[in-house]
C-alpha cells in the first residue's frame, strides 16, 4: 500500500517537502491536462494511471488535490482518503470563487506567472508559495480553475478524514464538518502548520499499513 500526496492549485510536490512519514509516500506533480475541455473524471482517471495509483492505497490530497482524490476514489476503491482544505463538493468552494471560474480560461496565468517574483520579503511560506505557482502549468491552472466547481462531488467514502482551517477563505469551514479543525489555520495551513498536521497524519495513516 503506498500513500499519495497531492498538492494544491498553484502548487507542486514541494508542498510536502517538510513532513517526513514512517511509510511509503509519493509526492505528486499535476500534469498538463489534454486540453481545456478535457473533463473532470477524464483527467482524473489519466492522473491515477499515470502514477499508477492502486486499490488500496491511500491519498491524501490538498484543496484542488482533495477533490482530485475524491473524484479518483470512484472508480478506484480507495483504503483511506484525506482531504486538508478541501471538500467533497463544488458548492464547498466560497460562493465568489464559483461565480468568477467561468473566466478561468480567459485569465493569462503565463503572463501573471512571468511577473512573478518570489521573494522572502513576505515571509518563507509566501516565498515558497509563489515560487511554485512560477513553476506551474498555465493550462493546468486555467483547466482547474474552471472545472473544479463543476464536478459532480462524492457522495461517501468509506474511510474519509478532513482536516480543515477554521479560518479557511477558500472552503469556508460554514459549508462543511470536518473531522479535525485546526484554530486559526488560513487555505494554506499545510505549508504554515506541518507541525501539527504531520503527527496527524501519520495517526491517521500508520495504522494502516499492517
Amino acid at each position: 500500500m503506498t500513500t499519495h500526496l497531492l498538492p494544491g492549485i498553484g502548487g507542486t510536490a514541494d508542498m510536502y517537502s517538510d513532513y517526513s512519514f514512517p511509510f511509503p509516500v509519493r509526492r505528486l506533480d499535476y500534469l498538463r491536462p489534454p486540453s481545456l475541455r478535457t473533463s473532470f473524471a477524464d483527467y482524473a482517471k489519466l492522473f491515477a494511471s499515470h502514477y499508477q495509483i492502486q486499490p488500496g492505497d491511500c491519498v491524501v490530497g490538498m484543496s484542488m488535490g482533495g477533490m482530485l482524490a475524491c473524484e479518483i476514489s470512484k472508480s478506484i476503491p480507495l483504503r483511506k482518503l484525506v482531504l486538508i482544505s478541501s471538500g467533497t463538493h463544488p458548492y464547498h468552494v466560497h460562493p465568489l470563487l464559483r461565480q468568477l471560474a467561468p473566466l478561468a480560461p480567459l485569465v493569462p496565468f503565463g503572463w501573471i506567472q512571468r511577473l512573478t517574483y518570489p521573494t522572502h520579503l513576505f515571509g518563507t511560506v509566501r516565498h515558497r508559495a509563489l515560487r511554485m505557482f512560477k513553476a506551474s502549468d498555465p493550462l493546468f491552472l486555467r483547466w482547474s480553475c474552471y472545472h473544479a466547481t463543476r464536478w459532480d462531488g462524492l457522495a461517501s467514502h468509506s474511510d474519509l478524514t478532513r482536516i480543515h482551517g477554521s479560518w479557511d477563505p477558500v472552503f469556508p469551514l460554514a459549508k462543511q464538518q470536518p473531522e479535525h479543525i485546526l484554530p486559526h489555520g488560513g487555505h494554506i495551513v499545510l505549508l504554515r502548520r506541518p507541525d501539527l498536521i504531520q503527527p496527524l497524519l501519520i495517526q491517521l495513516l500508520a495504522p494502516l499499513q499492517a
